[in-house]
């Protein structure tokens, strides 16, 4: 975790950055929170488009959020999540062709890039994160009052972990990695 004028490297961050679903009673200031944010700011894009938005959330609002991601009975824990981040694309049209010609979503890439980043600063800060998917994308759209073509993708729970770090269970390397010569 996080010592004051200590920060931790890459290999770190990985290996602490958890998805954590129990969170402190515990305000997270807006100054470590922007950290968390200028870390996503910086992670590249295809054509340096950043076709995210980062909206965060507290009080009513993430109250309002919490509930189109506990789709049955899933997710109860971002209740107690002190911050809920909503993250939106919105993918412009040479995007879209983009993504016809290469059947492949560069947004969802890079907005996977940008969200990465923003999980192990905050691993680094000693923040507790899980990126949720399994949300109600149109209801929080129209929470948020997004703009046309600008679509939530995930929402991220921020706070300080009430819980250790799960034993993890990670396929081997051999599993997951091949050398070709």
């Amino acid at each position: 975790y996080y010592i004051a004028g200590m920060s931790m490297g890459v290999s770190e961050a990985c290996e602490s950055r958890f998805s954590c679903r129990k969170y402190q009673d515990k305000e997270v200031g807006n100054g470590l929170i922007e950290q968390c944010l200028e870390c996503a700011r910086l992670a590249p894009s295809a054509l340096n488009k950043q076709p995210w938005k980062f909206y965060v959330t507290r009080g009513d609002l993430k109250a309002a959020i919490a509930k189109e991601t506990q789709l049955f009975g899933a997710n109860a824990f971002t209740d107690e999540a002190p911050v809920l981040i909503a993250v939106t694309v919105k993918p412009r049209i040479a995007d879209k062709l983009a993504d016809k010609i290469k059947h492949q979503d560069f947004s969802s890439i890079d907005l996977g890039i940008a969200v990465q980043s923003f999980c192990l600063k905050a691993a680094e800060l000693g923040l507790g994160t899980c990126i949720i998917g399994w949300v109600k994308t149109k209801a929080v759209d129209k929470l948020l009052n997004t703009a046309v073509g600008e679509k939530t993708k995930l929402i991220i729970s921020l706070g300080y972990p009430a819980c250790e770090q799960p034993p993890r269970r990670r396929k081997a390397m051999e599993e997951i990695a091949v050398y070709l010569s």
